[in-house]
């Protein structure tokens, strides 16, 4: 009785392992290693939910690695911080800062700014910031580097033309009658016009994207 016991026992134990091996063999557990772990099956879907939300803007890579969905190829965001005419040395010049700000997870390389200052249509400088690197950056020193999510200003101070030095007193302060900007009869007030161009190169790993932009600012002037 005992020795029919332990055959068929034995028996059992070969028909699971026959099972098993079949299993194995097919491929069925090889597709499905997390079938009965549930901690990853849980870690799978949530990665998952995660991939498949409009509301998250964020992705996993193939080995898990969480990284940002943030675009890598916006464009540089040139704005005019301020414009002053200042006493310097006993001479006058007018100071232009420009602020920049680089909306990209890459690193923008600024390298020139070439600027013109307009007031009531009589020019008052012209200034160049940096210098073209032509795709090799000679020094650091000539160009603006500008990490990612960050923004610098960057000043300028050039010289007055003769014309425009006849409209500002010594102090830099704008002489009473020189301009007839608001002679319109409104309200608004005396603006520097400054325009030009920027040039830059955006970092994007093993490539570089390059990108040219024209531009025209108002910045009120207190007369």
């Amino acid at each position: 009785m005992n020795t029919r016991v332990i055959y068929a026992v034995g028996i059992g134990i070969i028909l699971i392992g026959i099972i098993f091996y079949f299993l194995f063999n097919s491929g069925f557990l090889a597709q499905n290693p997390n079938l009965n772990d549930p901690l990853s099956s849980s870690l799978n879907t949530s990665q998952g939910n995660s991939l498949g939300s409009n509301s998250v803007q964020s992705s996993f890579e193939a080995n898990g690695q969480f990284v940002s969905a943030q675009p890598n190829n916006q464009n540089l965001s040139l704005t005019i911080d301020s414009v002053k005419v200042l006493p310097v040395n006993d001479e006058l010049r007018l100071e232009v800062a420009f602020k920049a700000y680089n909306p990209n997870r890459g690193t923008i390389i600024l390298e020139t700014i070439s600027y013109n200052v307009y007031l009531d249509g009589l020019r008052l400088t012209s200034g160049d910031i940096g210098s073209r690197t032509e795709g090799f950056i000679d020094s650091l020193e000539s160009v603006y580097t500008i990490i990612g999510n960050q923004s610098i200003v960057i000043r300028d101070r050039e010289a007055l033309t003769d014309d425009a030095l006849s409209k500002f007193d010594s102090q830099g302060k704008l002489i009473d009658g020189a301009s007839n900007a608001s002679g319109s009869g409104t309200d608004d007030p005396l603006q520097f016009n400054v325009n030009g161009t920027y040039f830059y190169t955006l970092n994007r790993g093993s490539d570089t994207q390059v990108g040219e932009h024209t531009f025209s600012f108002k910045y009120p002037i207190n007369p």
